[in-house]
């Protein structure tokens, strides 16, 4: 896993994790209370008022569908999550996974 560098916080409520290689994975404050990630260390960017979670529904707790639903809620019953967290997510090779 890469080194946390920073994080955000967006309007939608959703807090985006920056690592070192300029990756970034987001997610509900609930999921990252449940990973036990402790940011008070790391710098705080500036709030955001749109970021990948609501816009792009990419996500580690979204589903891997694309659809911006939680994971196990969404109706294609996936349960898989669309990120994982400290990887980097290449959508244009999901694309090709996906509808290839």
């Amino acid at each position: 896993m890469e080194k946390i560098v920073a994080y955000s916080k967006c309007s939608c409520g959703a807090i985006t994790i920056y690592f070192v290689d300029g990756y970034s994975n987001s997610m509900r404050p609930s999921t990252k209370k449940k990973l036990g990630i402790d940011l008070r260390k790391y710098k705080r960017l500036d709030n955001s008022y749109y970021c990948n979670h609501c816009v792009n529904h990419y996500g580690i707790d979204l589903c891997e569908c694309g659809s911006g639903k939680a994971v196990g809620k969404c109706e294609c019953g996936s349960n898989k999550s669309l990120e994982t967290f400290g990887e980097k997510y290449d959508s244009f090779a999901k694309m090709l996974e996906n509808f290839g």
